[in-house]
């Protein structure tokens, strides 16, 4: 009876150790909605703008003081032109994306070349709570990763080479 009662555990514990290897489960990525918001200059983005282009999607806040390091990293790392600077704030006196954007040249002591577009409705519809946090859109405008709090260059590097 013992032996039996072994033979039984350890069918268990052996097919439970395997459960998801022998599936096609994939996971499915999830689309970046669609999108039309003016950047700080007035210019439209649009998703059709990043079609066939992979791209970072940043959300923050311009009060936020520990998202500069991330914004720093994310400038130094990804190219010009696939990196949209968004503004979950939906407070009207963080509204101004020529004031945040001239604020964060001037703390990081370089110009940036990326678009700071006000967003707070693309952010609710992307359930972002915590800033910053980063969405890895792939080049069929897929999200292929996200992440939230302050990470690091070799993080943010990763994640980018990984879509490129």
């Amino acid at each position: 009876m013992n032996t039996k009662k072994s033979v039984i555990l350890t069918l268990i514990v052996f097919s439970a150790s395997l459960s998801g290897c022998l599936s096609d489960d994939v996971k499915e990525l999830q689309e970046f909605p669609s999108f039309s918001l003016s950047d700080e200059q007035g210019n439209v983005h649009e998703n059709s703008n990043y079609s066939n282009l992979p791209y970072v999607a940043y959300f923050s806040a311009s009060w936020c003081s520990h998202c500069k390091p991330v914004l720093q990293a994310l400038d130094e790392t990804i190219p010009e032109g696939q990196l949209l600077v968004f503004n979950k704030e939906s407070r009207e006196q963080y509204s101004d994306m020529n004031e945040w954007k001239d604020r964060m040249e001037s703390e990081l002591e370089r110009n940036l070349s990326h678009p700071f577009i006000h967003a707070p409705p693309l952010s609710q519809s992307l359930n972002v709570t915590g800033i910053p946090t980063m969405f890895y859109v792939n080049s069929d405008g897929l999200i292929e990763h996200s992440m939230s709090g302050t990470t690091d260059k070799p993080t943010i590097e990763a994640y980018w080479n990984g879509l490129s």
